[in-house]
């Protein structure tokens, strides 16, 4: 009987872990994830350009290369682009059949 008024500290911790997990289970499976995930991309995408604004920064200040400028492409012409790329990878044999 004394043992039943001790508490078993090993298997306090065991149920207080397994609660602390499925509550955290829980409280993720509820988050909306889509918001997050559309800042990641975004904050990724703005990183990218930052740093593509640098290269090209110290490619004109320090090589004293020129800016070449932009042309914008659709999206149709960049889906033709993409398929004639495609179609072009298929055409060629590989590397090593010779």
């Amino acid at each position: 009987m004394p043992d039943d008024d001790k508490p078993n500290p090993f298997e306090d911790v065991r149920k207080g872990l397994g609660l602390l997990f499925r509550a955290a289970k829980t409280t993720v499976e509820k988050l909306p994830t889509k918001d997050i995930e559309e800042v990641v991309v975004t904050s990724a995408r703005e990183v990218g350009r930052a740093l593509e604004n640098v290269g090209k920064t110290i490619e004109r200040e320090v090589l004293g290369k020129k800016d070449e400028p932009k042309t914008r492409v659709s999206t149709e012409e960049a889906k033709t682009e993409e398929e004639k790329k495609d179609t072009s990878d298929e055409t060629k044999p590989p590397p090593d059949a010779a």
